[in-house]
């Protein structure tokens, strides 16, 4: 008999990138129910940056419980309920939610990104960690660690290895936009950097990697933040250089669509994951990202792109040359990403992919590969 999941999705807010995955649980097979609990709606800060919310349907979503309303939740959920919290402190939710599920001996497990360990602060969140999450290490489930330094994080924090197990932002496939964006320019390769304009960000880098690159290309910029300005300047010295200012998560697709390499140097490893890799690889284009960025475990194979080690604008060039250089922008190596990304990326993907790490974890089934080895 196929045994069947009870799941509940704990959050600090509706995500964009979280969604995907719940809505697809809720149609699997092997889940009998799923729920998702949030703080809060999407933040301003996100949605001034273009990001959106759309669950298309009526879903099973708990906005902003009470701590009486978790507690509830816990106690009523079925005893062989998984609760999946994404986040340990600081969310009024979150926090209830782990008290209840210890005190209710209910199965549960993290989803979590590293904590950033550059630095001291980074050796004084790795004290921090150690000193306030025994609780959780003696009691978790499993831990899925977002992203290419993920896993690394949790096990020098004292989570068992074998609990473990890499993990994404699993996205929807994206729409086949109906136009291209228009870019101008000729018929030169795009390179676009789309998120943040911040400098953790590495939108300095980019900037300065356009005197820099040999090839003949485009460039394009899409986004918000303190370094707007910065870009606006540079636009003004570059013909080669477009800035959209921000776009709606709608208008992504199209733009990936239009774009040849996408850009992604981040400077810290903030960016435990970097969803925008997600959306381009299954749009098809080439990405060069810092070995910073989580997503960059999606780049072992040289047909995806660059992971630039050493931190300058040269070498981002360098990286998009490369590229250009190898014949990496032909159709065929397009689709060849796409095909990837579709495959190991996507919400379907996720569900599958989270079904054998329950499987692994309650039925003692053989532990899964990782969701970048999958399918290959």
């Amino acid at each position: 008999m196929m045994t069947k999941y009870s799941v509940y999705f704990w959050e600090p807010e509706l995500s964009p990138h979280k969604l995907p995955l719940f809505k697809e649980l809720l149609d699997h097979p092997r889940i009998s129910h799923a729920t998702y609990i949030a703080e809060a709606d999407l933040n301003t800060t996100r949605k001034r940056e273009g990001w959106q919310v759309s669950t298309g349907r009526e879903l099973p979503i708990i906005l902003g419980p009470s701590a009486e309303q978790v507690e509830t939740i816990v106690a009523n959920s079925p005893n062989d309920a998984i609760h999946i919290f994404s986040g340990m402190r600081w969310v009024p939710c979150i926090v209830n939610g782990l008290r209840a599920v210890v005190k209710h001996r209910r199965r549960f497990g993290l989803l979590h990104e590293p904590r950033v360990l550059e630095g001291i602060g980074g050796v004084a969140r790795l004290g921090h960690s150690w000193l306030t999450e025994r609780p959780l290490r003696r009691n978790a489930n499993f831990v899925l660690a977002i992203g290419s330094h993920g896993p690394r994080w949790f096990r020098l924090t004292g989570y068992p290895n074998e609990r473990i197990f890499p993990f994404a932002y699993f996205l929807s496939e994206p729409p086949v936009p109906g136009t291209k964006l228009q870019i101008g320019g000729g018929s030169a390769p795009v390179v676009t950097f789309l998120g943040r304009l911040e400098k953790l960000k590495g939108i300095h880098l980019f900037l300065n990697a356009i005197d820099k690159v040999e090839n003949e290309a485009r460039f394009y910029v899409a986004g918000f933040g303190t370094w707007s300005s910065h870009v606006e300047k540079a636009r003004e010295t570059h013909q080669n250089l477009q800035f959209a200012g921000p776009i709606k998560m709608t208008e992504v697709p199209s733009l990936l669509a239009s774009t040849d390499v996408l850009v992604l140097p981040s400077i810290t490893m903030d960016d435990g994951w970097g969803a925008v890799i997600s959306e381009a690889l299954m749009a098809g284009a080439a990405v060069v990202a810092s070995h910073k960025v989580g997503a960059s475990m999606c780049l072992a194979d040289r047909t995806r792109g660059r992971v630039v080690r050493q931190l300058s604008g040269s070498e981002v060039a360098r990286a998009i040359d490369d590229i250009i250089d190898d014949g990496l922008l032909q159709p065929n190596f397009r689709k060849v990403r796409a095909d990837w990304a579709n495959k190991h990326l996507t919400q379907v993907a996720g569900a599958d992919y989270l079904i054998k790490i329950f499987d692994c974890t309650f039925l003692g089934k053989s532990r899964p590969n990782s969701f970048v080895l999958e399918h290959d």
